[in-house]
């Protein structure tokens, strides 16, 4: 009889123990909405926000880029400086191109119809810095549209 009330007790015992764990006052799904990285979504808003500001950013870089451009041209007009500007503005463009292309096809096309030719002629060895001034100007105009719908 020792041994039913002892296995009795540690059955209770054991059952009383169990049913706390895990248990909590609200259900795991209140939880999981609570929870920011299990609620992480790869097309969320913030995610769209995320690559904006990132276009953004890379928008912004290219127009310093041609500025730069600009300037060297009006100034000095170094041909292997304007070379070494329109690589730089080759990789900036690169770094964001892709999300551009994916998000926005239609501007991708029309700011490319002047950037590359831009970037071509930057790196043309007789360059014509009328073409250049030209293509930058059209360019600039283009990202700095393409800016304004992006924000």
């Amino acid at each position: 009889m020792n041994g039913f009330r002892l296995i009795t007790g540690g059955v209770v015992l054991g059952a009383i123990l169990l049913s706390g764990c895990g248990n909590s006052a609200e259900p795991d799904e209140a939880h999981q909405e609570k929870s920011p990285i299990m609620n992480e979504n790869p097309d969320s808003n913030a995610s769209e926000t995320q690559n904006a500001e990132v276009i953004k950013k890379g928008v912004g870089d290219v127009i310093q880029s041609i500025k730069g451009l600009e300037s060297e041209i009006n100034t000095e007009a170094d041909s292997e400086r304007i070379e070494e500007m329109g690589k730089e503005m080759s990789s900036v463009w690169d770094s964001i191109e892709k999300q551009v292309e994916d998000e926005y096809p239609d501007w991708y096309e029309r700011i490319e119809k002047n950037l590359y030719p831009l970037i071509g002629e930057s790196g043309n060895p007789k360059k014509d810095l009328e073409k250049i001034k030209r293509l930058s100007e059209a360019t600039k105009e283009d990202l700095q549209l393409f800016l304004e719908e992006v924000n």
